[in-house]
């Protein structure tokens, strides 16, 4: 098939999250399979822009992806406000998508998205689309609410397929009355092979100065609904009976990072937290190979790709009951939970976990769950069929 994926945002702009990282993992697995992948995205890395050729679009192969980089009027805008504005895109994109078989957009609230939305409808080009956690509004409410009256519903209407990660998000559809029958599950991926060669202990806290004793770590974008405060409230709790944890804040700022340091700093807790920023692939793994306990406490996530990174690494994970992460897999693989925003219990988890039953998950097992359930190559699976049925639905074949 010749596949089209339209992003704001793509690889190598990790700080964005886990959307430009599913994204790319997907593009991956269906090349590896011998299809044809276009990937049409902007030139915003987060903070800064990608180095890129001088120009309106950069075209780059990207383990055999077809990747267009279109430059963003205002890299700001981009980041901060997440107001995409790369011009040359809006020209180029319906002569970029013409002869695919199928388009499938990654984000819901997007000018990118509006412009493949245009580009599909007037081509009658079967489209899928992956909201990646976007439908329910969290933060900026008014501004969401007027782009789903002028955009969202009609661009959810007339999508072949709602491609979700998870039986969360799944429910999340039935708010803006999507028909279950166009509603398809197709979870985050990893690929196995990046996780053969995993580094030897110690690298991740020789280069922070970390000590010996027990390391919890959080790992993403430094927002509040991510919840990385409410893991900051526990882990002061935690101190009170264990002066031995540190606690790692490792990603990117997208906003909070300012308010956690001022709250590590009233606390006095400065010696026992250390924020590390961004970590790319091999430093991630560097730090999960550290740590005691990797802790998710979101307020809303509806797949989290860094539980399958732990697992993938054999190391346990304390996951907000709010995240959609399913199957969940067995006791062994050493996931827990806790209720979502409650720090005395985030906190008496992560006593349990770290200091009484020092729980150690076998990697073994550990990673068959995530080879069966989450490998690119059963992902991929799963897109294919989802992409053949959007396409025959359409009339198209």
């Amino acid at each position: 098939m010749r596949i089209a994926f339209v992003i704001p945002y793509f690889y190598p702009a990790l700080q964005y999250g886990g959307q430009p990282k599913s994204c790319y993992e997907l593009a991956r697995a269906l090349v590896r399979r011998g299809h044809l992948v276009t990937v049409l995205t902007t030139d915003s890395a987060g903070k800064s822009r990608l180095q890129l050729e001088a120009g309106p679009v950069s075209r780059r192969n990207v383990e055999g992806i077809d990747v267009c980089y279109y430059r963003n009027l205002s890299n700001y805008f981009a980041f901060r406000h997440r107001l995409f504005l790369p011009v040359a895109l809006f020209r180029d994109i319906r002569r970029q998508v013409v002869g695919c078989d199928i388009l499938h957009i990654h984000e819901l609230r997007s000018t990118v998205t509006i412009a493949a939305y245009n580009a599909a409808r007037t081509l009658r080009l079967p489209y899928v689309l992956s909201p990646h956690g976007g439908l329910i509004h969290h933060g900026k409410q008014l501004a969401k609410q007027v782009f789903d009256s002028f955009y969202g519903r009609s661009i959810l209407e007339h999508a072949c397929m709602l491609a979700v990660v998870s039986p969360r998000e799944k429910e999340d559809a039935r708010a803006f009355n999507v028909d279950a029958s166009r509603v398809r599950l197709l979870p985050n991926t990893v690929f196995p092979e990046d996780y053969v060669r995993l580094p030897p202990p110690g690298g991740f806290r020789d280069r922070w100065s970390i000590g010996t004793g027990r390391l919890v770590l959080f790992l993403g974008r430094l927002h509040w609904i991510k919840g990385a405060d409410l893991l900051i409230q526990a882990f002061t709790s935690l101190l009170k009976s264990h002066s031995d944890v540190h606690l790692a804040i490792a990603g990117p700022d997208d906003g909070q990072e300012r308010k956690l340091r001022q709250m590590v700093a009233i606390d006095k807790i400065q010696h026992r937290v250390t924020f590390t920023g961004y970590l790319d692939h091999e430093t991630k793994l560097q730090a999960l190979m550290d740590s005691d306990v990797l802790a998710i406490p979101s307020r809303n996530e509806i797949f989290a790709i860094t539980a399958l990174e732990a697992l993938m690494c054999g190391v346990p994970v304390l996951l907000s009951s709010v995240c959609g992460f399913a199957p969940m897999p067995p006791a062994e693989c050493g996931v827990r939970q806790f209720q979502a925003g409650n720090v005395r219990e985030l906190e008496r988890q992560l006593n349990r976990m770290v200091f009484e039953e020092r729980i150690k998950p076998d990697i073994e097992i550990t990673r068959n769950f995530v080879f069966r359930e989450f490998s690119a190559a059963a992902v991929a699976e799963k897109a294919e069929s989802l992409y053949s049925e959007a396409i025959k639905a359409s009339g198209r074949r």
